[in-house]
């Protein structure tokens, strides 16, 4: 069975991204690869507004810590409103959900997941890809319409019923590095040899 860690990794990134202008009260909390490293996030604009209780970041929206990448063309992070006070986004509460639209992309050097709309509900604990889901680890590659997943259970659904569009997964044999081709130096004949 395909692990599905990247798509875990890619809600922590999420998670990440929304607590990086916030006052981080420990490193854990922001890392989307090796948290001893910085959280590098670029956007070509970022927007926070306080009555809607939601920050936005658009344009080529990049987030970089060590080898560990999360892109989109926007991302947008709603929050409950219960103020806590600290920080520029402190203001407007506890996250509540996030939001990633267009070519959304999470990479690492072992996998990556790339759909058109990723949405990520915090109470929930789940992380829904939709669109153009393809993900990615080592040769096994699994493509669907929709791909939801329970962080706390580890339960995913893929596709949605009714949508007309198959679900498909290519898994590669694990832990034997030989090929399955024929011995050729055995096949029943006789061997030439110079007298």
């Amino acid at each position: 069975m395909m692990r599905l860690t990247a798509l875990r990794a890619c809600a922590a990134a999420l998670v990440a991204l929304a607590l990086a202008p916030t006052v981080l009260t420990s490193a854990s909390l922001a890392q989307i690869g090796d948290s001893r490293l910085p959280l590098d996030i670029e956007a070509d604009h970022s927007e926070l507004f306080n009555p809607e209780n939601r920050a936005v970041w658009t344009g080529n929206v990049n987030v970089v810590q060590g080898t560990s990448s999360l892109r989109a063309d926007r991302i947008e992070v709603f929050f409950d409103g219960q103020s806590t006070g600290s920080g520029p986004t402190g203001n407007l509460g506890n996250i509540e959900r996030i939001v990633a639209t267009g070519n959304v992309f999470y990479t690492t050097p072992e996998q990556r997941a790339r759909g058109d709309r990723g949405v990520y509900l915090l109470a929930e604990e789940t992380i829904t890809l939709t669109g153009d889901v393809v993900i990615t680890q080592g040769e096994d590659v699994f493509t669907a319409t929709r791909f939801v997943t329970d962080l706390v259970t580890g339960n995913s659904s893929f596709g949605e019923a009714g949508d007309g569009e198959r679900v498909r997964m290519v898994i590669h044999p694990r832990g034997n590095d030989e090929t399955a081709a024929p011995d050729e130096g055995d096949g029943g004949g006789t061997e030439e040899t110079d007298g």
